[in-house]
């Protein structure tokens, strides 16, 4: 007979700790995001021109990136029912610290590739994965989207701090002297913001029943799980975040690039900081909304902002126009980034959140690797190397088929899986 006991209810102090938890996962999504997810397209610049290779090889770089992390995640789900967090976000920080430091050093794009690669898994221990499962947990209530929003505030907020810092060292002092710099940076701010983390209390189990698959590991439930995954809505919203990931970050990823090649380095880095900067308060103002409309129509109006704010990064004449256009698109980043997880959290039960959510961000990872590269192969071979208007219309099209697909998927009531909280 197995014997369950039951978790204790957090004190008010404990539960007034989880905003503690929000700003300190706000500071660690600036630091990941800024050196990772951001500063990709300033990477992907620096590095073209360094090695004297194709845009679309070194995209790949930033392709494996995604996809090695999204697969990380996944085990980052399961260790989470194994080790302290706190564990997890130092291993992960020496890693990607480590990674990225050592990509000042690189002199063959294997070498890019294997590095990118790694920083890809160290990543996985430090980003939205963990900072997502971590809020759920902390907010089970009506502050969750508020929660989330002011968390995923700090993947902005990296953009408007680091990704601007990044691009004046490698101006002033080069690739290879700034590439140590910020893995010291990303390892010297983690490490210690770690520290003061702390996780929920889950039920403890004495000994392992075997009814209705359920498994001793912290209540979680297979049949849930299984049942979770295969559900129309999550194979449509999963299919439809790879197509809108492939479209924003492959935007993002050469925005930069973009800029820079109309107006120079200077309007190049205000572009990237009107989209973060832009993405901070929109994401704000969704925080607020989203908790008084329905998340579907949240969702299919960030999407239709996201695909106006790519045309008109297309059609931009003039540098000034690229920083607006590029602040218009930041409009839909955050909330698009934020949907998601929200949305899945309110459908899905809280005992298997943190592997639903793993899987759904390992199948949008396929959008973040396809992206960068596909709008630098476009860009090399339809815009004969000069012209960005079709890569970026291309990412427009992406952007209206998910929103077909969004629409469908959330034609009907999907709560089946549903716990109360």
């Amino acid at each position: 007979m197995s014997v369950i006991t039951p978790p204790k209810e957090p004190k008010p102090n404990k539960l007034q700790y989880g905003w503690v938890i929000v700003g300190v996962m706000m500071l660690v999504q600036t630091v990941s995001s800024g050196l990772g997810f951001y500063n990709m397209s300033v990477y992907i610049n620096r590095l073209a021109v360094q090695l004297s290779v194709p845009l679309a090889d070194i995209s790949f770089a930033v392709s494996l990136f995604f996809v090695v992390g999204g697969i990380a995640g996944l085990f980052v789900a399961e260790l989470l029912n194994r080790f302290h967090v706190r564990t997890l976000m130092i291993v992960g920080a020496l890693v990607s610290g480590v990674a990225i430091g050592a990509v000042g050093w690189a002199t063959q794009l294997w070498q890019v590739y294997a590095l990118f690669a790694i920083f890809g898994i160290g990543n996985a221990g430090i980003s939205i994965v963990i900072a997502t499962t971590l809020i759920t947990q902390w907010f089970p209530g009506p502050e969750r989207s508020m929660a989330l929003a002011m968390t995923s505030t700090g993947l902005s907020l990296g953009g408007v701090v680091l990704t601007p810092y990044s691009a004046y060292l490698m101006n002033t002092i080069g690739l290879g002297q700034t590439m140590p710099i910020l893995g010291l940076i990303l390892i010297g701010a983690i490490v210690p913001l770690s520290l003061f983390i702390r996780q929920v209390a889950k039920p403890t189990v004495d000994t392992l029943p075997n009814q209705g698959g359920s498994v001793a590991n912290g209540g979680f439930d297979r049949n849930l799980f299984s049942q979770a995954v295969n559900s129309r809505f999550f194979i449509l919203l999963a299919g439809a975040y790879i197509l809108i990931m492939a479209a924003q970050v492959g935007g993002i990823a050469h925005l930069y690039s973009r800029v820079e090649s109309l107006a120079g380095f200077t309007y190049a880095a205000y572009a990237v900081q009107a989209l973060s900067i832009c993405s901070i308060s929109g994401r704000f103002l969704g925080g607020w909304l989203v908790s008084r409309i329905p998340i579907r129509w949240f969702a299919l109006g960030n999407l239709t902002l996201q695909a106006l704010g790519l045309t008109f990064i297309a059609l931009a004449p003039t540098g000034t126009w690229a920083v607006v256009a590029a602040g218009f698109f930041g409009l839909s980043v955050g909330n698009l980034l934020m949907t998601q997880p929200l949305w899945l959290a309110e459908v899905y039960a809280t005992s298997i959140y943190a592997k639903v959510f793993a899987r759904a961000n390992a199948l949008s990872v396929l959008g973040l690797a396809v992206g960068p590269y596909f709008i630098g192969w476009a860009f090399d071979n339809f815009g004969a190397g000069q012209s960005y208007f079709w890569p970026y219309m291309a990412a427009v099209a992406c952007s209206i088929f998910a929103f077909a697909i969004v629409l469908v998927a959330s034609s009907s009531p999907v709560l089946a899986h549903q716990e109360a909280l």
